[in-house]
This record gives C-alpha cells, sequence and structure tokens, in this order.
C-alpha cells in the first residue's frame, strides 16, 4: 500500500508542476501530447535555411536551426530525444544457378550486416510514465564503401537526426536531401 500511495503522491506533485508551469505561461493546464503538437504546430514555426550548400547551390538548414526550431515546443511542454542504434542483422542468403546441362546448384549462406538508425521521441510533460510518445526511426544511409569511416557516418547521423525532428514535429524539408542520397549534379552530366 505504502507504493501505491507513495506513486498517487508523486502523481499528485507532477500534476501540480504541471499547472503551475501552465499558469505561468497562460496555458490550460490539461494539454495533452496531441493538444501542445497542435498549438506548436499553429505558430507555423520554420528552422532558419542559413546554410549554404555550394555543390546543390541551394540553402538548408543544419541540426542547430532544426532543434532551435523545435524547442520552441517546450513553452507547450514538447520535449525530444534522439538515439542512434547499431544493429547486427543476420541475412539468410540463397543463389541458385542453373548450368548448360539442366542441373541446378544452390549455394547457401549468412551475410551479417549492420543497420543504422536514429530514433527520435517526443513526448509531453503532463505523461510522467511516457505512455503517449511520438516516435520514428530513420535509416542512417551510409555506401558500402564509407561505412567505417567516422565522418561519412557523423555526416549521416546528423541528416537522420535533422529529418526525425522535422518529421515528428512538422517542420518543412529542407533542400539538401540529394547530398545523403549521392545524386547530385554531377550525375546529371
Amino acid at each position: 500500500m505504502k507504493n501505491e500511495e507513495k506513486l498517487a503522491k508523486d502523481q499528485t506533485i507532477i500534476e501540480e508542476d504541471v499547472k503551475d508551469d501552465a499558469d505561468v505561461i497562460g496555458m490550460p493546464s490539461t494539454l495533452n501530447l496531441s493538444q501542445a503538437m497542435n498549438l506548436f504546430q499553429q505558430k507555423n514555426i520554420q528552422a532558419v535555411k542559413d546554410k549554404n550548400n555550394p555543390f546543390f547551390k541551394s540553402t538548408y538548414a543544419d541540426l542547430t536551426s532544426i532543434i532551435n526550431a523545435v524547442n520552441q515546443g517546450a513553452e507547450y511542454g514538447l520535449a525530444f530525444s534522439q538515439s542512434v542504434h547499431y544493429e547486427r542483422v543476420i541475412l539468410d542468403r540463397k543463389r541458385e544457378d542453373t548450368h548448360k546441362d539442366g542441373t541446378v546448384s544452390v549455394t547457401t549462406g549468412q551475410a551479417i550486416e549492420r543497420d543504422i538508425y536514429v530514433e527520435t521521441f517526443v513526448w509531453h510533460k503532463s505523461d510522467v510514465h511516457k505512455e503517449d510518445i511520438l516516435t520514428c526511426r530513420v535509416p542512417v544511409l551510409i555506401k558500402g564503401t564509407d561505412k567505417d569511416d567516422p565522418q561519412k557516418m557523423g555526416s549521416a547521423i546528423t541528416y537522420a537526426k535533422r529529418y526525425g525532428l522535422q518529421a515528428l514535429f512538422g517542420l518543412g524539408q529542407d533542400d539538401d536531401g540529394n547530398l545523403a542520397s549521392g545524386k547530385g549534379k554531377k550525375d546529371e552530366q
């Protein structure tokens, strides 16, 4: 019974903190995740495209600009976190070869690949137990030959973080997408 009483007391303290915070900024204390997101999106927040990409002759919003934009959601009790996940994926491979004489040979094996992704979480401070969460996973795309290059991995992780936040907070996309896909003016010529 003591655990239940302590939990109820902790919940009351948190609810009072949420109400106090809401009163300070003139926001209703009953906000939940979807209501807070709605208020945030009504502000039509934009990330500042203040970085130049001379290769594509475009501008883009870097990770700092995206974070500055989504941090305005804190006014409504929104918070986020991001984590990078590495998983080893074992793929079963099977290859069938038909020879000139009509016989078929089958070769089987396994390949171990690395799956890397950024997971982004958004929650509202009123949800103490984090039961109501928005989440997305953005793959970290790195060409096979570049998977052991820390700078290229860091760049791809940053890219995935930007797009995870943009997706969950409903921010517009930028013009820098071709860089991650390896497509660009050199490919067009």
